[in-house]
């Protein structure tokens, strides 16, 4: 099948080039290759894409384990992550040139897609979604509308259940999960603590957030800032990035406290892939804790999302972006997340959505 008429017949990708396990990743773990695109065969779409999301789950695609939980990136495919594109040719039912889609999107200006692929990239639930017109921000359906927003609504509403009046001290909170859980949080009558990685990440959350309190948690006086708060421990602490930071948290929690588990970000460098805690304060103050992800709670995701989008649009929940241009600065956007350089969901816009 011949291109249609102005379709680019080449393309620029971003490629994994070696797994990172016990080590941290880098830019040197990237590179980007320019490539043809090939023609459309049945049952294949090709996309341009607008805007992608970079989320700290990734990292565990580029550990080389094959015992993790999701499945790894090859070197021969470009990296994908959830992303929104516009179909500029299809031969899959469905779909239309023209139409605007969310899934799961190389990092790509440009790329085919086959049927198969679609649905093997479970991230995304396993299909592209059309979005209707007019568009909202494209930040929204990688932010508060997609992964990440359902992460933190699930989190609260599924997995805290706050009772009205509880006290939620939630690390990483000042990024795309931990913003709106907290916002979340609040709307259910609880009092927020937020743990963030600078003075400035704390006023943001407590200017124009509404927060309580937000402490540094690079403060080496954390656990006595913390005790002159809440001198008795908050009732849950709601974990998006584990190591010494939740040890701390969780050293001040007396029983019946609760630890919601939602990430361990500051650990995915670790050896065999991270993810492992120090239990002796849950042992030694009786605590409860609970894990989850958003997809035990996929039946409800639409339920989720609408009321989501409701209280954007009543100005209930303030959404937080950090936005960079272009293919190129992918990798970095990605690993800002760790390094702590993003405010809010990382996005990154790429040429093709301008305009």
């Amino acid at each position: 099948m011949a291109y249609p008429p102005g379709a680019p017949t080449r393309t620029r990708s971003i490629f994994l080039t070696r797994y990172a396990c016990g080590e941290p990743l880098t830019e040197d773990h990237f590179t980007t290759g320019e490539h043809d695109v090939r023609e459309l065969r049945a049952n294949e779409v090709l996309l341009q894409t607008l805007a992608l999301s970079v989320d700290p789950y990734l990292r565990g695609a580029m550990t080389g384990l094959d015992r993790y939980y999701i499945p790894q990136f090859t070197f021969d495919r470009p990296v994908h992550s959830m992303g929104v594109a516009r179909v500029l040719d299809s031969r899959l039912d469905g779909y239309a040139a023209g139409d605007v889609v969310l899934g799961a999107v190389d990092w790509s200006d440009v790329s085919v897609l086959s049927a198969e692929e679609i649905t093997g990239r479970p991230v995304s639930g396993g299909t592209l979604v059309r979005l209707s017109e007019p568009l909202r921000p494209l930040s929204h359906y990688l932010g508060v509308l997609g992964t990440t927003g359902v992460t933190a609504f699930f989190g609260v509403v599924g997995a805290t259940r706050p009772r009205r009046g509880e006290t939620i001290v939630l690390s990483g909170a000042a990024g795309g999960v931990g913003s709106v859980a907290g916002q979340i949080a609040q709307l259910l009558g609880a009092r927020v603590i937020g743990l963030a990685g600078s003075p400035k990440k704390c006023e943001v959350l407590t200017k124009q957030l509404g927060f309580e309190a937000a402490l540094d948690y690079r403060s080496p006086a954390l656990t006595d800032d913390l005790l002159a708060l809440l001198p008795n421990g908050p009732d849950v602490y709601f974990d998006n990035v584990g190591g010494a930071v939740s040890q701390t948290v969780m050293s001040t929690m007396r029983k019946p406290a609760r630890v919601i588990e939602c990430g361990q970000i500051a650990s995915y460098d670790d050896p065999d892939g991270g993810w492992t805690i120090d239990i002796r304060p849950i042992h030694q103050h009786g605590l409860r804790l609970e894990s989850f992800s958003p997809s035990h709670y996929g039946e409800f995701r639409a339920g989720a999302v609408a009321q989501l989008g409701h209280w954007i649009d009543v100005g209930k929940i303030i959404t937080l972006d950090t936005t960079y241009h272009g293919l190129k600065t992918v990798p970095t956007a990605f690993l800002d997340i760790f390094r702590g350089g993003n405010v809010g969901k990382s996005v990154v816009l790429l040429d093709s959505a301008v305009g």
